[in-house]
């Protein structure tokens, strides 16, 4: 085989010294012979810092995943929500919201969605002057002015009020799509 330099043709005088060029070059550009790697303590400590941060991400990413138990009779508080029952109906010539506790169930709150054309907008429903500081206890009826015309519709979805696992109160809002109630306007 022939290498051409400048306007000289030399052949090589073996497949030898052509390895030995070539590993010289890959050697000497990619990997220098001044440039030293990393201490094994540096790589050590690089490691365990890598670690602890994967871990404390996969702990609170899995935190988040389970909910604390909250009870209510003495049961899951997401079984109570089947047991709630209300009546509501809306007035939209006073804007007012008539509630009623048919249940046997203590409503502690609402969640207000209301929704027209533009969105919705969700709000709690002790926010409104109205509503009873304990919520609405079994027979219990309450009209809440909303102070606005609404144009749109209103879903209804109670907030019950439970006991955790630590012993203190808890408030639990029920699934919307199962609990909530809508009221057409």
């Amino acid at each position: 085989m022939m290498k051409k330099r400048g306007s000289q043709v030399r052949p090589f005088s073996s497949q030898a010294q052509k390895r030995d060029k070539n590993r010289k070059f890959f050697h000497g550009n990619f990997f220098p012979k001044n440039r030293r790697g990393l201490s094994p303590v540096i790589a050590t400590v690089l490691l365990i810092g890598l670690v602890v941060v994967s871990g404390l991400i996969i702990f609170t990413w899995f935190r988040s995943l389970t909910q604390e138990a909250v009870t209510k009779f003495d049961q899951n508080i997401q079984l109570v929500c089947s047991d709630v029952s209300f009546e509501a109906s809306y007035s939209p010539t006073q804007s007012m919201l008539a509630i009623s506790n048919v249940g046997n169930v203590p409503i502690f709150g609402f969640k207000v969605k209301i929704s027209d054309a533009s969105g919705f907008e969700t709000t709690d429903i002790s926010e409104y002057a109205d509503w009873p500081e304990g919520g609405l206890n079994q027979g219990g009826a309450v009209e809440v002015d909303l102070l606005e015309d609404i144009s749109g519709d209103i879903i209804l979805t109670p907030v019950l009020v439970g006991t955790s696992q630590k012993g203190a109160q808890a408030s639990f809002t029920c699934d919307e799509n199962l609990y909530g109630k809508q009221i057409a306007v």
